[in-house]
């Protein structure tokens, strides 16, 4: 299946859904020491570590990381602490502040303004992407179309780290594909870490530490990995080092690596670069500030375990507690912030329940900068130019409703809902969606009827045996049944809806001549929907939602089927997941679903103002809407298009049928 974000590139995707592998991991090395009282004369040079933690992005396809700055000032706190580092955080560093950020350390080492013989950990946290066989981290400005321009290149910067003038340098690389930063990545297998005499006598590590330069790097993959939400990276990093504390008075890079890192899933990578010499080391002492004011620690512990709690399960009163108990405490500014997000976000959840005009100006006077602004304004509008529309935005399950403006009763056919036409905004409505989605356009629609869900291997095995039909494969034994139905292309979908019509002794929509099938407008029986009717009815009639799933967009695994922890790996009977707010389940999720209109990716330009559109005349190949199983969240927003080949079929591709509207006499 041709998918959208297949022609586009899937990386985007991969980043949305790329979770960091946790800062925390540092802090735990550090921290392991902590108990140790080293000799001073084992640590007689200065420490310095540099962050670079990007948690928001102003573009608007790359997902924001939550924790990237919280856990980077938690590990400024135990180096300064418990290490007597100097430390820096930049945080949502631009591609400029970076660079200008490491030049200015290079000329304070070449200077004499830090101490050259010392050590320097550079932490880069944030997306990462691999293009033309480089490497990229991306910045808080970085655009995805321009990776060349607005990234930054571990080949550039890679050797200009290596040339700045402190003794022993190690950077840590969290990000997808951070493979990349090892100028042999490309090579095959994995390189085995070690380093001339550490696992000897400390004595000669500690003559080798003075006399030898080091540049070493850890990544959180080895082959070009995306790394999983859950990886155990982290387990393994700490099983080590609660291990191997107690074994001297230091903890060396590569017993870490070698011993338990390396065994974690998938395989980081940890290696030399540029102006390495393998006989030195990068090591971590404690420092004598460790036992100086234990109560004092106990306070910070204390105050980073309510923080990291509130992290966890943030609600407002835990936020006011957290003010009221730590009035010197280190993360106030963060938590002011999250009270305030979270007061947002009940404010607009009552305004949305409440779904009323004084309930949206409330939300908008209170929140004047706030996030849902421009749609509490949309829905304001919305309410005061049709006062009727919020009746028929609701769900119909009846068998038939009254049309006041006909005099006439509506017969609303079993499994479908009876969508009211009307005008609405087609498109891409919010800045992240493909050129194909463009431009916005207005298009009016008649009244129809959409199934409720997408038909099933019960309503299409009917068909198979009623006519000899073949019955489509359900793939490895995934189920039948109220399962959507897969592995059908566009002609079995024309197929079944005459058949269906004839069954109920409907007018057969579509004439089929050989390859040729026409649209008989009129007829009364069953039909794909088009392109224009089926992002009608995902959007609730209309309204600007980005995903089907919920009334904000916030769709998540309990809301749709799509790639992720939802309890199916692969289809979910129909109806397993909620409806949207008209009744129809399984848009954002499940099964993509075939439509009527010929693909043309400039169709939209050519289609403003025009009724009931069926999209070309001709094409190589038929429109497909909705999310499924196998795909991504980005695949669910209500814009999205895809296509294929009419003869094509997948098991992430089913159908839902329309009908025209079926009028009675009173």
């Amino acid at each position: 299946m041709r998918h959208r974000s297949q022609r586009t590139g899937n990386w985007v995707n991969m980043l949305l859904y790329h979770p960091l592998c946790s800062l925390a991991l540092f802090s735990a090395l550090f921290m392991a020491a902590s108990g140790w009282n080293a000799p001073e004369r084992l640590r007689p040079h200065k420490d310095y570590a540099l962050f670079f933690a990007v948690s928001q992005y102003q573009d608007s396809r790359l997902t924001d990381l939550s924790n990237s700055v919280k856990n980077a000032r938690e590990i400024e706190a135990v180096l300064k602490d418990q290490y007597g580092f100097e430390t820096e955080v930049v945080v949502d560093p631009k591609l400029d502040d970076i660079e200008r950020k490491l030049e200015e350390y290079r000329r304070k080492f070449a200077g004499g303004a830090l101490d050259k013989d010392g050590q320097l950990l550079i932490f880069f946290s944030g997306h990462g992407v691999k293009e033309y066989n480089n490497g990229y981290f991306l910045p808080a400005d970085a655009d995805p179309d321009r990776i060349l321009r607005t990234g930054l290149p571990y080949n550039t910067w890679r050797p200009f780290i290596s040339e700045i003038n402190c003794k022993h340098i190690l950077v840590a690389v969290d990000a997808c594909y951070s493979v990349t930063f090892d100028p042999k990545w490309q090579s095959m297998g994995n390189p085995t870490f070690s380093r001339i005499g550490e696992m000897n006598e400390a004595d000669r590590v500690l003559a080798n530490h003075k006399e030898f330069p080091a540049r070493i790097f850890f990544t959180s993959d080895s082959q070009e990995d995306i790394v999983p939400g859950r990886s155990n990276f982290a387990r393994k990093f700490l099983e080590g080092l609660s291990k191997l504390q107690y074994k001297g008075t230091f903890v060396t890079s590569s017993e870490l690596f070698a011993n338990y890192i390396k065994l974690a899933q998938p395989a980081p990578r940890a290696n030399e670069f540029e102006g390495d010499d393998p006989r030195s080391s990068f090591l971590f002492f404690p420092s004598e500030m460790v036992k100086a004011d234990p109560r004092r620690f106990e306070q910070r512990q204390r105050d980073i375990n309510v923080y990291a709690a509130l992290q966890a399960s943030p609600t407002i009163s835990g936020c006011q507690q957290y003010l009221a108990d730590f009035p010197e405490g280190n993360f106030r500014a963060e938590v002011t912030h999250l009270v305030l997000l979270l007061q947002e976000e009940q404010e607009w959840q009552f305004a949305s329940l409440k779904n009323t005009e004084e309930s949206y100006q409330a939300y908008q006077e209170r929140f004047p900068g706030g996030r849902y602004v421009s749609e509490a304004a949309y829905r304001v509008k919305v309410i005061k130019s049709a006062s009727q529309a919020d009746e028929s935005l609701k769900p119909i399950f009846g068998k038939r409703i009254f049309d006041p403006a006909q005099g006439n009763w509506i017969e609303i056919p079993d499994e479908m809902v009876f969508i009211r036409g009307g005008y609405f905004e087609m498109g891409d409505n919010f800045g992240d969606g493909s050129d194909d989605e463009k431009p916005v356009h207005i298009v009016s629609l008649s009244d129809f009827f959409l199934g409720t869900h997408e038909v099933t291997f019960d309503e299409y095995d009917a068909f198979c045996d009623a006519t000899g039909y073949h019955r489509p494969s359900d793939y490895q034994g995934w189920g039948r049944g109220r399962r959507p139905v897969i592995n059908v292309c566009w002609d079995d979908a024309i197929e079944y809806c005459n058949w269906r019509s004839r069954q109920e002794n409907l007018q057969e929509v579509y004439v089929i001549n050989g390859v040729e099938v026409v649209w008989r407008s009129n007829a009364n029986g069953y039909r794909l929907p088009s392109e224009a009717e089926w992002e009608y009815a995902a959007r609730s009639q209309g309204k600007k939602e980005p995903l089907t799933a919920t009334l904000d967009g916030g769709g998540n695994d309990a809301y749709a089927n799509f790639s992720g922890d939802d309890g199916y790996p692969y289809t979910a009977p129909v109806g397993s997941f909620p409806a949207n707010s008209i009744g129809l389940h399984d848009m954002s999720g499940n099964v993509s679903e075939w439509c009527w209109d010929w693909y043309d990716e400039g169709y939209y330009e050519k289609s403003e103002n025009s009724h009931d559109p069926r999209g070309p005349d001709s094409g190589s190949y038929h429109i497909i809407r909705g999310g499924s199983w196998e795909g991504f969240p980005t695949e669910g927003r209500c814009s999205n298009r895809s296509f294929d080949n009419r003869e094509d079929y997948s098991s992430s591709l089913g159908f839902r049928l329309a009908r025209n509207v079926v009028v009675m006499k009173n």
